[in-house]
């Protein structure tokens, strides 16, 4: 006797928290990927060619004498603020990533392939001092994450 095809239904509960933080690390690694590989630049100087610096502070240092003090800025808050919200979501998103070295060396990694990837895009510069802010950036990501839970439950606890 032959049975006919059954369909297995596994009931999946929606959970609107885990979803929430989903999209939001989906939203942040786009946004990432878009500025870095994909970036809308107006007025810039364009470098043909690949550029590459793999000497560690030498592009910070340069920016620092800048005449004028948006260049510097502009670098080194675009590199830290990009990936701060990675460190947040990550924190969030995956249980094992809950020490500052953990997301740090995740930061580093996903930083590193970015870089890797511009090598070999037109316009773009490859620099290890991007890789050291963006790496910063998801730290700090996680501290504030952190610090952040540590006061709701503190404000939580003198509450009750």
């Amino acid at each position: 006797m032959i049975k006919g095809n059954s369909i297995i239904c596994r009931k999946i509960e929606f959970d609107l928290k885990q979803e929430t933080i989903n999209l939001l690390f989906l939203i942040s690694v786009l946004w990432i990927i878009g500025m870095t590989i994909f970036p809308i630049e107006i007025g810039i100087h364009y470098n043909y060619g690949p550029t590459i610096n793999l000497v560690p502070l030498s592009s910070i240092k340069g920016l620092m004498s800048h005449f004028y003090y948006m260049v510097p800025l502009r670098n080194f808050a675009g590199n830290i603020i990009l990936f701060v919200p990675l460190g947040i979501m990550l924190t969030l998103k995956f249980n094992k990533l809950n020490s500052v070295l953990r997301v740090g060396v995740t930061g580093f990694l996903c930083s590193t392939c970015i870089e890797f990837v511009q090598f070999f895009l037109p316009m773009r510069a490859t620099d290890v001092d991007d890789i050291i802010l963006n790496t910063l950036g998801t730290m700090i990501g996680f501290l504030v994450i952190k610090t952040s839970v540590r006061i709701v439950h503190m404000f939580a606890k003198s509450e009750s």
